[in-house]
């Protein structure tokens, strides 16, 4: 065998193993991908049946209504609505929403009774605070405001004089 043949056959080799290779390579890539993403698919439709299943959505809105969070409790139970709107949970939550609204404009009749009130005594505290730091710095305020307009008095006191 000459130089040249055994060099053909060489390369002819190289050529069919790194053929062989990327076959391998596109069928493995081919089924694990195509695995990932079916498996990715069902883990999605999974977690979404979680996130919006009916029973943890009513009791989280419950659980919000007990605590005063009003926003929170109706955002659940329109997530309730959208997502489950045929179940039992969902008809339940129309009654909890209806309290829920009932509630926070109670809440919010209240607040607006007593924010007048609220506001002066913030309002009366605030300016005593205020007070308070201005006459602590009054003396210094004063001295500086002096220094500026010294020269400027004792020429307007030496004209009138």
């Amino acid at each position: 065998m000459t130089k040249m043949e055994k060099l053909k056959l060489y390369a002819g080799r190289l050529g069919l193993f790194l053929a062989g290779g990327l076959l391998v390579f596109a069928v493995m890539s081919f089924t694990v991908v195509n695995t990932a993403k079916e498996q990715n698919e069902r883990l999605s439709q999974t977690l979404d049946a979680s996130r919006y299943e009916a029973g943890r959505l009513l009791s989280d809105a419950k659980a919000q209504y007990e605590s005063g969070n009003y926003i929170e409790a109706k955002e659940s139970l329109n997530t309730l609505f959208a997502n489950q709107p045929g179940s039992e949970e969902a008809v339940e939550g129309k009654t909890l929403m209806e309290s829920v609204e009932s509630a926070e404009n109670r809440s919010n009749a209240k607040w607006q009774a007593a924010m007048p009130g609220i506001k002066r005594e913030w309002g009366e505290a605030l300016a005593e605070e205020l007070r308070a730091d201005l006459e602590a710095n009054m003396d210094d305020t004063i001295d500086k405001e002096w220094n500026k307009v010294k020269a400027q008095i004792r020429e307007e006191w030496e004209k009138e004089s």
